[in-house]
Parts: structure tokens; sequence; C-alpha cells
């Protein structure tokens, strides 16, 4: 876990900031600076339609009678999209685009909740719901 913490914020922002520099070198700093922010309001937009469409696909499926794990599971991986969207850069971005696409979410999904399911069955985790 410590070596994934160091990759994300030490070598990350290193990794971000010398493509950065590279871009700006190559394209020069405005168009970079304007990429950076369209990226940015781009992002913004698209998070907002496929949030709005999970939140629908949630209502459909808790009026059917039906969990909304797969719209819940989309909306946590869009959460986690924002702020890589929002963040200057070309590789939060790539990241970012990434996870608005919905079969590389359905994977990253299937993933982490596999994930979860095992350190469940180990012991590692429990789940706890409280009625108020």
């Amino acid at each position: 876990m410590a070596a994934i913490l160091i990759i994300l914020f030490v070598l990350g922002p290193i990794a971000e900031i010398y493509v950065l520099l590279t871009a700006g070198s190559a394209f020069g700093v405005w168009p970079v600076i304007a990429a950076c922010l369209g990226t940015a309001f781009l992002g913004g937009w698209l998070i907002r339609l496929q949030g709005a469409a999970a939140l629908n696909a949630a209502r459909r499926d808790m009026d059917s009678g039906r969990l909304p794990v797969e719209s819940a599971v989309d909306g946590a991986l869009l959460f986690v999209a924002a702020p890589l969207l929002m963040t200057p850069g070309f590789l939060t971005d790539a990241l970012g685009f990434s996870l608005l696409i919905p079969q590389v979410r359905r994977v990253v999904g299937r993933f982490v909740l596999e994930k979860i399911k095992r350190r469940i069955e180990r012991g590692d985790a429990t789940i706890t719901i409280r009625r108020y």
C-alpha cells in the first residue's frame, strides 16, 4: 500500500510536470494551458451527463426492485474520474477520460468488487449497515 501512495503522490506529479513541460516546449505555453482548461470543461460536462445517466439507471433498478449495484459502481468511478479530469495535466486527464468509457468502468468495477469480495471473505473487511 505504501508503494502505491508513493507512486500516486510523488512519482505521479513528477511525471505530470515532465509531460506538461515537454508539451509546453513542443507546442507553447498557451496551447498547453488551453488544452488543460478545455479538457477540464469537457470532462466536467461529460461527468455531468454520465452521472445523470447513472442516477437514472439507479432509479430504474430500485423502481423494479433490484439493487442498483452497477449504477452505484458507475457513480463511484465517475466520482473518481471527476477530480482526475479537473486536475491540470495530461496523464490525469487520460486516466479520467478512460473512466468515462463504460466498458472500462465495467472492467474496473468488476476488479474492485472482486477485491472487496476477497477482503470480506478473508475477514479483512466488514460491512456494517445501520438504520436510522
